[in-house]
């Protein structure tokens, strides 16, 4: 097997930083721990990025591109709804437990008062094709009538929670919770 590629200068000093967040919060991650551990002097990171705010922008939008990555997976609107709907739990549950320190970032991301509101006019078709279908029905999509946040509430939000257990679930176990949620989300014919 072939080594791994040693990661850019670039991509370590996100990754120091992602350390230093998860570790010991954004308060407490000074630029010089972060060149310490990212192995990249001052100058350099500064050759990067401009400030510690747009480092920690860009750590944000690299999570927030994985996650949407993992989550959309194969996605394409000829798809079906509630295979792609099973697919999509199973892919957040998964990312989810694999990708802890990034998701432990992006919390604190989130409560630090952050900008994290994304910029929808740079999301691509597929991502808004994913929203449109999984919408309620009156928007063209293939859910029922309830709020958005309480659509999000017990699908997404219940995935998540399920994937931060200590346990790991068996995928058919898995499958069977979302075949629930689907049954109790989906618009009535």
């Amino acid at each position: 097997m072939a080594p791994k590629p040693k990661p850019s200068k670039r991509d370590a000093i996100l990754e120091a930083m992602l350390d230093l967040v998860v570790k010991r919060g954004f308060h407490d991650a000074p630029m010089s721990l972060l060149s310490k551990q990212s192995g990249a002097s001052a100058g350099v990171i500064y050759h990067y990025f401009s400030s510690k705010d747009e480092i920690i922008q860009a750590l944000y939008e690299h999570i927030r591109t994985l996650k949407i990555e993992a989550f959309l997976g194969d996605f394409s609107p000829d798809q079906d709804p509630r295979e792609t709907f099973l697919r999509g739990c199973l892919n957040v549950y998964n990312f989810y437990r694999k990708h802890k320190r990034e998701m432990r970032f992006y919390d604190q991301y989130k409560h630090a008062g952050f900008a994290c509101a994304p910029d929808v006019k740079q999301e691509d078709e597929r991502t808004k094709a994913y929203a449109r279908r999984f919408s309620s029905k009156s928007k063209g999509g293939v859910l029922n009538e309830w709020p958005a946040e309480v659509l999000q509430e017990i699908t997404l939000n219940l995935v998540i929670r399920l994937a931060s257990q200590p346990r790991k679930l068996p995928k058919p176990l898995l499958l069977e919770i979302a075949e629930g949620i689907w049954q109790m989300v989906k618009a009535k014919e």
